[in-house]
């Protein structure tokens, strides 16, 4: 059978989308392809399915991690591709499952094959991938039998296993290697893009070396990273983590790196005891040098060992809530409240620093000195990790810096996640993704030429993900959020489409903006993954059909990607309970907010909002192009070494700190206990970013920054960009 385009539907939709709005993308032929964010698609990572059939159902509710988050996900998406249809390009990663001659062999082998690529085995080990392999093969007979599937180590209550992981696995990584190629794979910087958001399920940041955790299997940015210093020389990278809990994986990959050679020489004075699982050290060190071995002639040797062993630094750089999973009250330990609190700068061959989230009694200017406070700490210790390496990198014929920024984002932080997720009151707005991927911006055009990978994590309610997802992207593309786009009543309109058997409303006023909207963003959400059918959830149904996720779609054996420029048996059984604290406790209260009703019979129309959303829309039209070109103002960070000394920071010249509170002007340096920092050394072009300006306010801001350029005398390079490279005034 002839390829089928795994986008097919969704440009069937977008177009039916054009045709309606035939305004929205008058202008995108002035947005070169380099300037575009580019979002890879993992449809297969559907196939990562709870199937332990015999337990109950208020068991089954405790399971968050679920196929449709994915959807959620595109929700979001389809989301922010309404607004700026002009700034996206999509790209689809077509599963193993939906090859019409493909066999079960077949995908085996390219299964194992991908779990033992070197940049798989260099994060996880030799033995991980394959034991994982193994217990997926195993499942679905222990599922048959009404066992557990998983080992009685495992914390059950969270990961659970079946044939069909492996195929979501093997999306998923396919879909990372996607991001990086995207991003980093041109001679030309003016024709490649410098973003991109991977939506891959499930997330990773509690995936330890050769121990899965909180729903994670593989630690996704840590073998994204990994994969782009292989390929393409990255040899330093910032983690920035945004998520409700701890990415405790994702930093004990860090630390084993960096005490390995301690460990090896027997100096250590005690062992990192974060590497979960094997003990063994020796056989753990043994499996890692089999994957790392180049010989000793390391051409990015530059006398530190993790660089020359794994070819890349990474920085690990968190924000989470101290009292929730892996910290947990009433279940944390002294080691783990210890790990989510571990601070550490440039020792060790270690950099991370995390920091607790507090609370903001839901007052956005309170939560706005909170960000600048203390949230915005970690975008300072970020530039102070990049800064060194560019320095060390210069010293004794070290290699060439080349840095990448990769975010995990997990959305359980949302003020739209569930309760039940939320056990301690701590949480975000749904402006705070907008804000914190414009200083994640700021930090990558700085230090690594705007290259810049986002990667799912959590994120567990319709709402929290869709929320997030659409307020992440637009902050991606360096755009203003708008309050709007975020109310309850927008939220819930569109987390409708998260139901399975979804149909349109029946009935709507003609003036209702936001419900006419939704419906479209779901259309488009929905047509991004057409192997997301009810079918495949429905048991019953998948029984009086017969219907086997084989058979369902029908594509070519080939495993291309498809990228689209929008423009164009039932015993039961006891569970085994780990003495650990699952992430979602085993009680799923019912005062979880219910998005998805059909009809709705208490909704109420709101005139007012539908009128102001609707201006947010007719504003973004006329303006979403112009504004994206207005791009940032930043210091060079180039610095020489001078009299032989060096300061850790970037060189200091005029500083002008950007402001994220809407409508409040400058925000003073930042003060964070006892210190003073900066703004990361960054200049952001407007002080405060209000709603969307006409052509003619920015012409003329435009004509005004030249002439005041002009007479500018300053120490530092300042720079006019697209993102697609700096062009120098």
């Amino acid at each position: 059978m002839s390829y089928v385009d795994p986008l097919y539907k969704f440009k069937k939709q977008f177009q039916e989308f054009v045709d309606n709005n035939p305004n929205v993308i008058a202008s995108s032929s002035q947005i070169p392809d380099s300037a575009k964010a580019v979002i890879v698609l993992s449809p297969g990572s559907i196939y990562h399915q709870f199937k332990r059939d015999w337990v109950s159902k208020s068991y089954k509710k405790t399971i968050v991690e679920r196929p449709e988050r994915l959807l959620a996900c595109c929700l979001g998406i389809g989301a922010a591709v309404t607004m700026y249809p002009a700034l996206f390009t999509l790209k689809s990663v077509p599963s193993l499952y939906s090859s019409s001659n493909s066999g079960g062999i077949n995908n085996i082998h390219r299964i194992e094959k991908k779990l033992n690529s070197s940049h798989v085995l260099k994060v996880h080990g030799n033995e991980w991938p394959n034991k994982l392999i193994k217990l997926c093969k195993e499942s679905d007979k222990k599922l048959a039998n009404g066992e557990v599937e998983v080992p009685d180590t495992w914390n059950s209550g969270d990961i659970y296993l079946s044939s069909s992981t492996l195929e979501a696995i093997y999306s998923s990584i396919t879909a990372l290697e996607t991001g990086v190629d995207s991003i980093l794979n041109s001679n030309n910087a003016n024709e490649c893009p410098n973003r991109c958001f991977v939506a891959v399920r499930p997330p990773g940041h509690h995936c330890h070396f050769e121990m899965p955790e909180g729903f994670c299997l593989l630690n996704n940015v840590q073998v994204a990273i990994q994969y782009a210093s292989d390929k393409y020389g990255i040899t330093h990278a910032v983690i920035l983590d945004y998520d409700l809990h701890h990415g405790d994986g994702t930093q004990d990959i860090c630390f084993k790196r960096a005490l390995e050679k301690n460990n090896n020489n027997n100096k250590g004075r005690g062992k990192y005891t974060g590497n979960k699982g094997n003990q063994n050290n020796k056989k753990d060190d043994d499996a890692a040098t089999a994957a790392t071995d180049d010989g000793d002639d390391d051409s990015r040797d530059c006398n530190n060992y993790v660089l020359k062993k794994y070819g890349v630094k990474v920085g690990y750089f968190s924000m989470q809530d101290i009292n929730s999973f892996p910290t947990e009250v009433g279940f944390s330990t002294a080691e783990s409240i210890a790990k989510a609190s571990t601070c550490i700068m440039d020792s060790q061959n270690l950099n991370i620093w995390n920091i607790h989230l507090d609370s903001w009694n839901n007052n956005e200017q309170e939560f706005d000195k909170l960000y600048n406070n203390k949230y915005r700490m970690l975008f300072a210790k970020a530039d102070e990790f990049f800064t060194r390496a560019k320095f060390e990198c210069g010293l004794n014929n070290g290699p060439a810096f080349k840095g990448l920024v990769i975010i995990s984002s997990g959305f359980d932080a949302s003020e739209y996640e569930s309760p039940s997720m939320q056990r301690h009151q701590v949480n975000v707005p749904t402006k705070f993704y907008n804000m914190f991927m414009k200083d994640a911006l700021k930090l990558a055009q700085i230090h690594t030429n705007g290259k810049l990978l986002s990667v799912l994590e959590g994120g567990y309610s319709d709402g929290a993900i869709i929320s997030g997802t659409f307020s992440h992207l637009i902050g991606l593309q360096n755009q203003n959020w708008i309050m709007e786009w975020g109310s309850k009543q927008v939220i819930k309109e569109i987390s409708r489409g998260c139901k399975l058997t979804w149909k349109p409303y029946k009935t709507r006023r003609n003036n209702d903006v936001i419900r006419v909207w939704a419906e479209e963003v779901i259309k488009l959400g929905r047509s991004m993954i057409p192997e997301f059918k009810p079918e495949l959830f429905d048991k019953e149904l998948e029984k009086k059909l017969g219907i086997n996720k084989h058979n369902i779609i029908l594509r070519s054996s080939k495993t291309r990607n498809s990228g689209v420029d929008i423009n164009t048996n039932t015993n039961k059984i006891n569970i085994v309970k780990s003495e650990k604290p699952t992430i979602l406790n085993q009680y799923f209260p019912d005062d979880e907010q219910d998005y998805v009703d059909e009809e709705d019979k208490d909704y109420v129309y709101n005139e007012e909002l539908n009128k102001t959303f609707n201006k947010t829309v007719e504003d973004i039209t006329i303006d979403d192009i112009s504004r994206h070109l207005e791009t940032l103002d930043i210091i060079d960070t180039t610095f020489g070494t001078g009299n032989g000394s060096h300061k850790m920071r970037a060189k200091k010249t005029k500083n002008i700190p950007s402001s994220f509170l809407y409508g409040s002007g400058k925000v003073d340096n930042i003060k964070y206990g006892d210190e003073q920092q900066q703004d990361i050394s960054m200049i952001s072009q407007y002080n405060d970013p209000p709603s969307a300006r006409t052509r003619n306010q920015l012409s003329q801001k435009k004509q005004q920054r030249g002439q005041n350029d002009s007479g500018t005398n300053t120490n530092c390079s300042r720079y006019h960009s697209t993102r697609s490279g700096r062009t120098q005034w």
